[in-house]
């Protein structure tokens, strides 16, 4: 370890930031072009609305602007995110631009801060690079422009350990105390977006440690100002709840890891157990790296570290690794069985900065030794990654879209009942004023789910088209195939530059039905079997 990570005494790898001024006038300027670029990189491929709990999260926000109160589950003591999200929604409105826009100016900010980071730790080489890293990384990149709050508890955890190592790295007095109070403050705000920020404390503990030297007086300002900020929280969970940490509490309990239905629904298994290092070092169903090669290429250049006499942060690695840990063995036994929750690909969100970090010390470490190397190295690691980002993206970008592109068409349409899978009807339902009936069509039997279109009379019918590729089902989606005869008329069919995938085997398509009685169109655009065969490659 010692070989691969820095020690205090080592200047030219200093494992906290300079005590000098952290930002000059050209940072500034190249964090905005970093941020600018990251920005519309990430609107290009945007995805909005489409997540399985988005629904949930919209219902919470329309709550507070209509009723004026906050709901009290799990998502309620995450004023970090509900805060920015009600203002942002009270000006745009309650729409896809107020939910989500919060997410994705956070999610930029990302870019300035891990610039920062990276310049505190490295220079300006390592502002650049933590910078550049973060701006093709898949899941950062994809996630940004959807409902993943869990973005901002990364956030919030990298500017606590930020602030931290600098008020460990100041000198002078009151710029000390200033970080000390901001990496309190900054914990609380990731405490207030995710519970789990629980795991910081360890590290944060350790780092300390590691740099008593470094402590004076003005370390008071840390402890002073967290007790202020949880004590205030525990005081506001008591009173309204008779639970000092209720948030812990809920999370528990909205979960399902509490009784029967833990052990019923939530049992923990080898499949779950091993869900975050499969999605941090393997391919999703879709062939997709979410972390790119950053975590094989940070385990090659710890390995050969000693050799090329490269070092990275060991207070980062810190950072990392109890995260890391504390989420993989995040498990409960209920009534003496194991049981775990949900563990979901954003979830992982959390360690992408410090991956993200860790590596761009290799780097840099790498360009001082060997230039021309390590820019090779930088190019195409960019080049491999950006190209993750890119398929990872289109994938929610063009399921989300068809979801919109169906429920916007037949929002304009005359009120009918309309027969779709129950995904397009929870993404109606974010639709203000919603008009139309709607009526869940069989999800795995398709010679049953035929056997339903056959029998509509009156009616709107969505077939095809992909849906949330990650959690969602696939095959629940009515197929072209399966509308027979003349009984229906294509009203819109939805075209997509990408070609047919497992994840949206077909266009999007809308239909009507032709009631009994009414004269069929002599000539129409597109019969059921003409448009089957005209998807086929």
């Amino acid at each position: 370890m010692t070989a691969a990570v820095a020690e205090p005494r080592d200047v030219a790898w200093a494992d906290s930031p300079r005590p000098t001024r952290l930002l000059d006038a050209r940072d500034v300027g190249l964090m905005l072009a970093l941020m600018a670029l990251a920005l519309g990189l990430r609107l290009a491929y945007f995805s909005g609305f489409g997540l399985g709990d988005d629904v949930i999260y919209r219902h919470f926000i329309n709550n507070i602007l209509v009723n004026h109160y906050v709901l009290p589950d799990n998502t309620a003591y995450r004023v970090a995110w509900w805060l920015p999200t009600a203002f942002a929604c009270r000006i745009l409105g309650l729409s896809e631009a107020g939910m989500i826009a919060p997410v994705t100016i956070v999610a930029t900010l990302g870019i300035g801060l891990l610039y920062a980071f990276g310049k505190a730790l490295w220079g300006r080489p390592g502002g650049l690079i933590a910078a550049l890293l973060l701006l093709v990384h898949p899941l950062d990149f994809a996630w940004s422009t959807m409902l993943a709050s869990d973005i901002f508890a990364s956030f919030f955890s990298a500017l606590t350990i930020l602030c931290l190592l600098r008020a460990l790295g100041h000198d002078d007095v009151v710029g000390k105390r200033r970080c000390w109070m901001g990496a309190a403050a900054s914990l609380w705000l990731t405490y207030h977006a995710k519970v789990s920020a629980v795991l910081l404390v360890p590290p944060v503990l350790l780092i300390c440690w590691r740099r008593r030297h470094r402590i004076d007086r003005r370390v008071a300002a840390f402890p002073a100002t967290a007790g202020l900020l949880f004590g205030a929280s525990a005081l506001v969970s008591y009173v309204f709840t008779g639970d000092p940490i209720a948030p812990y509490h809920a999370e528990i309990s909205y979960q399902g890891l509490t009784g029967e239905t833990a052990i019923n629904f939530h049992r923990l298994t080898a499949y779950v157990f091993w869900a975050f290092p499969r999605a941090v070092l393997l391919r999703d169903q879709w062939g997709d790296l979410l972390f790119s090669v950053y975590p094989h290429l940070l385990l090659a250049l710890f390995l050969v570290s000693p050799l090329l006499g490269i070092r990275t942060s060991l207070d980062v690695f810190l950072w990392l690794l109890f995260v890391a840990v504390g989420m993989q063995l995040n498990i409960q036994r209920v009534h003496g069985v194991w049981v775990a929750g949900f563990r979901n690909v954003r979830h992982i969100h959390v360690l992408v900065y410090p991956v993200v970090l860790l590596l761009a010390g290799y780097l840099t470490g790498l360009r001082a030794r060997f230039p021309r190397v390590s820019a090779a190295t930088i190019a195409v690691l960019l080049g491999v990654s950006a190209w993750q980002s890119v398929s990872t993206a289109t994938k929610t970008h063009v399921a989300f879209a068809d979801c919109r592109n169906a429920c916007r068409f037949l929002d304009a349409l005359p009120p009918k009942t309309v027969y779709a899978d129950f995904q397009i009807n929870t993404w109606a339902s974010i639709v203000p004023g919603w008009k139309q009936g709607f009526h869940e069509l069989e999800r795995f039997d398709r010679a049953k789910r035929r056997a339903q279109i056959a029998a509509i009379q009156s009616g709107y019918l969505v077939t095809g088209g992909a849906r949330e590729p990650y959690y969602g089902c696939i095959d629940c989606i009515p197929r072209a195939e399966e509308v027979s005869g003349t009984q229906w008329r294509l009203l819109k069919e939805f075209p997509s530059s990408t070609a047919p995938t497992g994840w949206r085997p077909e266009p999007l398509r809308v239909w009507e039905a032709v009631e009994p009685g009414a004269d069929a169109p002599e000539t129409p655009e597109h019969t059921p079997q003409q448009s089957v065969d005209a998807a086929r490659p």
